[in-house]
């Protein structure tokens, strides 16, 4: 209700149909009216109302209104709540022939304003005053007053309670306004809990609320509900690069792109774009008819983000990964159908080329299996179920035992194996591959400095670095202390790093591999020939070694295929005096090849299988005695035989 306030005076409906009793009400009520004396009891009767600090004045001013009839009464009352001027209270005869009577205008009075005081005005003794506040509810608003009354009566009775009236209506006011104040509050509050405040996009609680009502009212109607998600790549990236203002901007506008592009379509009025998490955005459209359309669909969103954006006057180039699902295909409530597109965007986002991603059912497997994994991997570091094996590397030109690279294996209790593929990416994910690689490198140290108390032992252990242990400060510390901590020759472990992870930050990695260099420690390149390969780092960093990536070394085996990526690789090794190994080596006809080729290293299933670290030792007892692999002219008949 919007009310005005109403200071100047004190509306009163008088209602009888003796008019001398009219003109009793309007003389007790008037300006001039001056009473011979006020009793203490009607003082009292002020405070019992109004409490002890009563505002109303001793002498009020009244505005009288009269009516003879029930009838008119009741337009009165109406009247002036049109004019938003309303009674505060009426004088009401409860005997008003001819018409409808006193309690039943009371009642109607009662039905268009429930908050008029309301005094029932009666010189009968039959009258039943105790029963009105159920007749008229409620029954703080209803009163009783006997005929002959004093004027003084009269006039303190129509005072307390329009006194009433007033505090009534200022505490409605003020409940009014304080409801108001709750309602813009919890409207901020809405906002701020279900709205992204960089974009004003609605966030992922919005989005989730807003498929869940698109699913609950489309069951009815043709066609499917896509969500399709969307993934900034490198967005951290451009933060660091152009700063947090130039980041901010860009989300702003991918957003206004996107909603655009989707307020243009044609059944863009349908669709909604929201923020669903840090680079991600999501577009959810109802009544996709068809698999073309879904195409369409997430291929307009990729689109949109990969076209240039201009920022602080630069243009930038995005990719974008994205994930599609849609319902009722894959799930029946909206929570399900979001975490299926997350699952796909996840896909796209690990794929080379962020493809787009529909979502199939193995994906909900993985998704599953990698959960379980999580729970599992780190109790199984803990426990030893992640150890060693090691595969040997043989010297093309001796057939000597020359090197040996350590590889992480869990073995599980039951005797399962997990793959690596899936538990080391899974370690960085987690935050905890510098824990499995300190736990891999002591192992390794233990079991270099067991075959050494065996005697004889000078053979080279190569163990992987990863992009994120090079970003741990105290790595090498770390490898400094595991070595010096068992006491082993520091030239007898070598360090494997793949180009990628050197050079996404060289100026991270050069002092580190210096530094573990000049320790004594060796480097090698693994994969090379998958990256930059470029020649600027090679003569930067402390490299000993070069690994040739096992993808050239399996085209080998085509009697058609070129070999010319391998000669260059090797000439290049050569070239920088650097030892050349080829992994991956899996057949006699690759072997011959690469030793042709002048290969330093073979490393591969045509050597060994990767082992455990007794089995190693025995492996070697035996290597030694085998001619067919030591001896190069054997090697130089088998290339023979092949060519």
């Amino acid at each position: 209700m919007n009310e005005a306030p109403h200071t100047s005076s004190n509306r009163v409906l008088v209602v009888d149909t003796d008019a001398g009793q009219v003109e009793k009400y309007v003389a007790c009520l008037g300006e001039d009216f001056e009473p011979a004396n006020a009793t203490d009891t009607l003082t009292d009767l002020e405070k019992v109302l109004l409490g002890e600090e009563s505002d109303v004045e001793h002498n009020p001013r009244f505005e009288v209104h009269s009516r003879n009839q029930g009838d008119t009464a009741i337009d009165a009352v109406r009247h002036a709540l049109e004019r938003n001027q309303p009674f505060a209270a009426v004088f009401l005869e409860l005997d008003l022939p001819p018409g409808i009577g006193g309690l039943e205008t009371a009642q109607q009075i009662r039905a268009l304003d429930p908050h008029v005081n309301i005094v029932i005005v009666s010189g009968s003794p039959d009258a039943h005053p105790e029963h009105l506040g159920k007749k008229i509810p409620p029954a703080d608003k209803v009163f009783f007053f006997r005929k002959p009354f004093h004027g003084v009566e009269c006039r303190q009775l129509a005072a307390a309670l329009c006194g009433k009236w007033h505090a009534d209506r200022a505490l409605r006011l003020a409940n009014e306004d304080l409801e108001r104040r709750v309602e813009e509050r919890t409207a901020a509050l809405q906002k701020i809990a279900y709205f992204d405040v960089v974009t004003r996009l609605p966030n992922q609680l919005l989005l989730i609320e807003e498929l869940k009502n698109l699913i609950n009212t489309g069951e009815e109607e043709e066609g499917d509900t896509v969500v399709v998600l969307l993934d900034i790549d490198r967005f951290s990236f451009i933060n660091e690069t152009m700063g947090y203002d130039a980041g901010t901007e860009l989300l702003r506008s991918v957003a206004n792109r996107l909603s655009r592009t989707f307020a243009e379509d044609s059944g863009g009025e349908r669709a909604i774009v929201g923020r669903a998490g840090a680079d991600e955005f999501a577009v959810v459209v109802p009544g996709v008819a068809s698999d073309i359309e879904i195409r369409d669909l997430a291929e307009m969103v990729k689109q949109a983000v990969e076209e240039p954006f201009l920022i602080n006057g630069r243009d930038l180039f995005l990719k974008a990964a994205v994930g599609v699902s849609w319902h009722p295909v894959h799930g029946r409530d909206a929570k399900s159908v979001f975490r299926c597109a997350e699952a796909a965007l996840h896909r796209s986002i690990r794929s080379i080329d962020h493809a787009i991603t529909y979502y199939h059912s193995e994906m909900r497997y993985r998704a599953r299996h990698k959960f379980d994994l999580e729970a599992e991997l780190r109790g199984a570091i803990d426990t030893g179920q992640i150890v060693a094996h090691y595969q040997p590397q043989q010297s093309t030109a001796t057939g000597d035992l020359a090197g040996v690279e350590a590889l992480a294996r869990w073995i599980r209790p039951d005797g399962s194996v997990v793959a690596p593929a899936d538990f080391i990416p899974l370690s960085e994910e987690m935050g905890i591959s510098d824990v499995l690689f300190e736990s891999i490198m002591r192992t390794v140290c233990r079991d270099v400095a067991m075959w050494r108390s065996q005697g004889g032992w000078e053979i080279p252990v190569s163990v992987n670095l990863s992009a994120h242990q090079l970003r741990n400060s105290n790595l090498v510390s770390l490898i400094k202390g595991i070595l010096g901590s068992t006491d082993i020759d520091r030239r007898l472990i070598n360090l494997e790093l793949t180009e990628t992870v050197v050079l996404e930050d060289l100026t991270i990695a050069q002092p580190m591999l210096n530094d573990l260099a000049s320790y004594g420690v060796g480097i090698h390149i693994d994969d090379f020939g998958t990256g930059y390969s470029s020649l600027s780092y090679l003569a930067q960093l402390p490299v000993q070694t070069l690994k040739i990536d096992r993808t050239f070394i399996a085209q080998l085996s085509d009697p058609d295929a070129t070999t010319k990526v391998v000669e260059a690789i090797i000439a290049l090794g050569k070239a920088m005096g650097l030892e050349v190994v080829a992994e991956g080596v899996e057949s006699a006809q690759q072997y011959a090849a690469v030793r042709r080729l002048g290969c330093d290293l073979v490393q591969g299933y045509f050597v060994a299988r990767p082992m455990p670290a007794s089995q190693l030792r025995e492996w070697c007892g035996g290597y030694e005695d085998t001619q067919s692999l030591k001896r190069g002219p054997t090697v130089v008949d088998i290339e023979n035989a092949r060519s």
